[in-house]
């Protein structure tokens, strides 16, 4: 019966490299549960809009591959390599992509609600209005990522690295920011309501742009790492004063009111208010 199965798994496998169609409508007409496509070697195929929902694809190799509108809703691709991969549009939604290797792969528009993202490699990578919401993205790492536009509310980011990630317009509404790395990162315009923060970082970024920075959730009441560098950013480029909401935060990040008192505007840019 194995060996059967097997014989079956690489008759389809075949398919899927030379002709999606057929594959497509034979995911439509055949039941394909039972079948595993752990380990499959589809690097640089083309599997635009490809039906590969709640199929196990653990372990592939996708690096390079055209999947383009592709089904991979339900999927488990723990461990898949989708290196420089085109995912631009993809569906994703509830698959298992933990430990995957996403480095400069293209993302936007693609659909990673609720996925469980654990420790993925996305760094380089382009989710340029991606919708991640609900999704688990634990020790991830978005180093110089783009997630300009991207909606990520209500997603776990905790321990996860922002390392100069763009994320310019994205919405961070309600998500564990818990022992998150923002160093560098570019927060214009991104909102920040409600989110829970613990032992963030945010070394070297400019504030004055984030939305909502009021109301974030300080559970528990902890010291945020706030660099001096992120106070003389945000107090040069807001005309060399802190808002009232700055203020507040920085309180319940832990910096000193007298820090705040004697930060000033670095020579020969802005002269206060």
């Amino acid at each position: 019966m194995a060996f059967w199965r097997g014989v079956r798994t690489r008759r389809q496998l075949k398919q899927l490299r030379t002709d999606v169609v057929r594959w497509n409508e034979w995911r439509a007409m055949k039941d394909s549960s039972g079948l595993s496509f752990r380990n499959s070697q589809l690097s640089g195929a083309n599997l635009t809009w490809s039906s590969l929902d709640n199929l196990d694809f653990s372990g592939s190799d996708f690096s390079n591959a055209d999947l383009r509108g592709a089904d991979l809703h339900l999927c488990d691709l723990t461990g898949a390599n989708f290196q420089n991969a085109d995912l631009r549009g993809a569906n994703l939604q509830g698959a298992a992509i933990r430990e995957c290797n996403m480095a400069r792969a293209q993302l936007q528009g693609a659909n990673l609600t609720r996925a469980d993202m654990n420790q993925v490699n996305l760094r380089d990578a382009d989710l340029g209005q991606a919708v991640l919401r609900g999704s688990y993205c634990y020790f991830s790492d978005f180093s110089a990522a783009n997630l300009a536009w991207a909606d990520v509310k209500d997603a776990n980011l905790s321990n996860s690295t922002f390392y100069r990630t763009r994320l310019s317009e994205a919405t961070l509404a309600y998500t564990n920011l818990s022992n998150v790395n923002f160093n560098q990162a570019i927060l214009e315009n991104t909102d920040f309501r409600e989110a829970t923060v613990c032992d963030t970082i945010f070394a070297a970024v400019d504030l004055c742009g984030v939305v909502n920075l009021d109301t974030l959730q300080h559970e528990p009441d902890s010291t945020l790492s706030i660099g001096t560098d992120t106070l003389l950013i945000t107090l040069r480029n807001n005309g060399g004063y802190f808002t009232a909401e700055h203020e507040a935060f920085f309180a319940r990040g832990g910096v000193a009111r007298e820090l705040l008192s004697t930060v000033r505007t670095p020579p020969g840019v802005g002269n206060g208010r």
